[in-house]
């Protein structure tokens, strides 16, 4: 079986986890325990003003056998977190706070896996005037608004954050995936439980062209170049990372099932893809 589901996480350099309080050395594209691997919205880029109220958490709880992971939410202007930032609502004064948790039972999408887009969605209104007396740069490129989710696991802090681009861009950012979805391959065919040595690729041929001013005012028409995170939950592969349709081989003997692997595919600008296979 296989599910898709069109998400929308922070981007390359957006989507950051935290997990205070333990090490963990394992393979990162393993899931085990609890973990964020996306964030999900249908509006990675929208106008001053814009409400955006479809953001949820797409996690993984394997081994938990189902429980409720309580969280809470703040969101703010974006403090500059891709030049270095501290990941908090800190400096904004009108930060809007909130609840958010995840009953990994009742999510789960997975024939008991535990893996998915909870259902709880968070809402987040974006300021009408957070483009005035910025730059000519900012206003088309876009400035972030950000929702950081803070869940206790076990007496353990796991922090995360979703950006939202404002722009005055006319044509906004989708996500990979949208209008035309991405395809998940397995030795150049259908995906199956797999062996030793098998390749798996991703293949997408929907990245957008976009303008982009310059810092000498200069309009640059580019094209986004799209990543891949892969994760499994048994076995190893031999790349965690990868460019879209370059192999990653899977290196260990057949596991047992159920088995589940995920391919998310990223722009630069905040749209994501998740590509979901059970077994």
């Amino acid at each position: 079986m296989m599910f898709k589901c069109k998400l929308v996480a922070l981007g390359f350099f957006s989507l950051v986890v935290i997990s205070c309080g333990e090490t963990d050395l394992k393979k990162v594209e393993l899931l085990e325990g609890f973990r964020i691997l996306a964030v999900a919205t249908s509006s990675p880029e929208v106008n001053p003003g814009d409400t955006v109220s479809d953001i949820q958490v797409y996690f993984s709880d394997i081994g938990s056998g189902g429980r409720v992971i309580s969280g809470t939410t703040v969101s703010c202007i974006d403090p500059g977190i891709a030049f270095g930032a501290g990941v908090s609502c800190d400096h904004d004064p009108s930060s809007v706070v909130g609840v958010y948790n995840i009953d990994t039972a009742t999510d789960d999408d997975t024939s008991g896996l535990f893996t998915g887009l909870s259902s709880a969605t968070a809402s987040v209104n974006v300021p009408a005037t957070i483009l005035l007396g910025r730059s000519p740069q900012e206003q088309l490129n876009g400035v972030g608004y950000i929702i950081i989710f803070t869940f206790d696991v076990s007496g353990r802090e796991v922090k995360t954050f979703r950006r939202i681009l404002v722009s005055t861009r006319p044509t906004k950012n989708l996500n990979p995936g949208d209008p035309v979805a991405s395809t998940l391959q397995q030795n150049g065919g259908a995906l199956t439980l797999p062996n030793k040595g098998d390749l798996f690729r991703l293949l997408s041929t929907t990245e957008e062209n976009y303008d982009f001013l310059t810092s000498e005012n200069v309009i640059e028409n580019r094209t986004e170049k799209f990543q891949v995170a892969w994760y499994i939950s048994k076995g190893e592969l031999d790349i965690a990372k990868s460019n879209v349709s370059e192999n990653v081989e899977y290196t260990t003997e057949t596991p047992q099932t159920p088995f589940i692997l995920i391919a998310i595919v990223r722009d630069e600008r905040g749209g994501t893809e998740i590509l979901q296979f059970i077994q």
